[in-house]
């Protein structure tokens, strides 16, 4: 569905009391996460309790141990400024951890903190392969997909609200560990990406869930 331009102006991003911990990762399979329609439950307590995990653990152990270096520097979290789907600002966009990827600041500030938490779950960071794109960009790899990409105008990407992930973060254990956890932080693979969803299979495409659900109510009214 193309969306209309809607001014939108999100909240602060305000993540929860508390994180999971997880434990190293047990080799499973590739795509052996979408077998599980493991959702956390409220508070997260019975998150990752079929992982083996140990309790909660106090969110001021991971703010402590990042880095000053690693937090979205110089991006507030607050969305001031949009734009057509695709043609979005600089200034509308915050840098990730990963260069050149950039998105939303609500939309980074919560990746962000989902990074800290799986980078102290498995020693390193999410690996990216897109984020937001602007509207040439998707119009080239609509070209390139024979049309499963979505088209120029009409996808998350172009909101700077998706990400794509690399195989190494988005299989296996530490696949199940983000179905399980980045919901907490406002992110999901959509049901549609699911095997058997409404949309093509895409255990790597990743989305800003909440944000993405306003401006399709937005689009739509």
């Amino acid at each position: 569905m193309v969306l209309s331009t809607v001014a939108f102006a999100a909240r602060p991003f305000e993540p929860p009391a508390e994180l999971p911990t997880s434990a190293p990762p047990q080799g499973l399979t590739a795509y052996e996460v979408l077998s599980s329609d493991a959702r956390p439950t409220e508070g997260g307590e019975a998150v990752l309790a079929d992982h083996g995990t140990a309790p909660l653990a106090d969110r001021a152990a991971f703010s402590v141990s990042r880095s000053a270096d690693r937090a979205p520097l110089g991006c507030s979290g607050i969305v001031t400024e949009t734009g057509p789907n695709g043609r979005l600002p600089d200034s509308a966009l915050c840098d990730l951890w990963q260069a050149p990827f950039r998105d939303r600041p609500d939309a980074v500030v919560a990746l962000f903190e989902l990074n800290d938490a799986f980078r102290a779950a498995f020693g390193s960071d999410m690996c990216l392969s897109s984020a937001y794109r602007d509207f040439e960009e998707q119009l080239a790899l609509d070209a390139r997909k024979g049309g499963l990409a979505a088209p120029a105008g009409a996808s998350n990407h172009g909101w700077g609200l998706a990400i794509d992930l690399c195989e190494s973060a988005y299989t296996g254990e530490r696949g199940r560990w983000l179905h399980d956890v980045g919901p907490i932080f406002g992110w999901e693979n959509p049901d549609w990406a699911h095997a058997g969803g409404a949309g093509p299979f895409e255990p790597w495409h990743w989305e800003f869930a909440d944000a993405v659900a306003a401006l399709e109510t937005r689009g739509a009214s």
